[in-house]
């Protein structure tokens, strides 16, 4: 378990964290890359929405070899996210007529095995992703 100050310019320290746990767990490199966008996006959201850019909160990573692959645990403080509460991207129209944000969710979601999202007591969100060994 590691705690990030929650900064886009800790998206590196993270990644490493996943990366480096990644390798352990025996993925592919095609499941690492799948790991850290979805890390990476699930970060951002938090830095960017659940604590609206201020700077003000922690993000704590846990990543956990388990015995079908990697798990990993992203706690926040900040407000509560529900997926349910998140338009669906439109991924059909053309790229011209799409809004430009939007797609972290959805990539989250296509690039994971298993994406849970989980209400914590009082505030925050605990997150947890796992990536199945192929």
């Amino acid at each position: 378990m590691a705690i990030y100050d929650a900064t886009l310019d800790n998206l590196v320290r993270i990644n490493d964290q996943v990366v480096d746990s990644a390798k352990k767990a025996g993925l592919t490199e095609q499941a690492i890359y799948d790991v850290e966008v979805a890390v990476d996006e699930a970060c951002t959201n938090i830095i960017e929405h659940s604590y609206h850019g201020k700077s003000k909160g922690e993000i704590e990573v846990t990543c956990q070899v388990i015995p079908i692959g990697l798990k990993i645990i992203i706690h926040d403080s900040g407000c509560y996210f529900t997926p349910d509460s998140s338009p669906k991207p439109d991924i059909n129209s053309p790229l011209t007529k799409r809004k430009e944000r939007g797609l972290g969710l959805y990539f989250m979601q296509k690039l994971m095995d298993e994406v849970i999202f989980d209400p914590c007591e009082g505030e925050g969100t605990i997150l947890t992703m796992v990536k199945r060994r192929e």
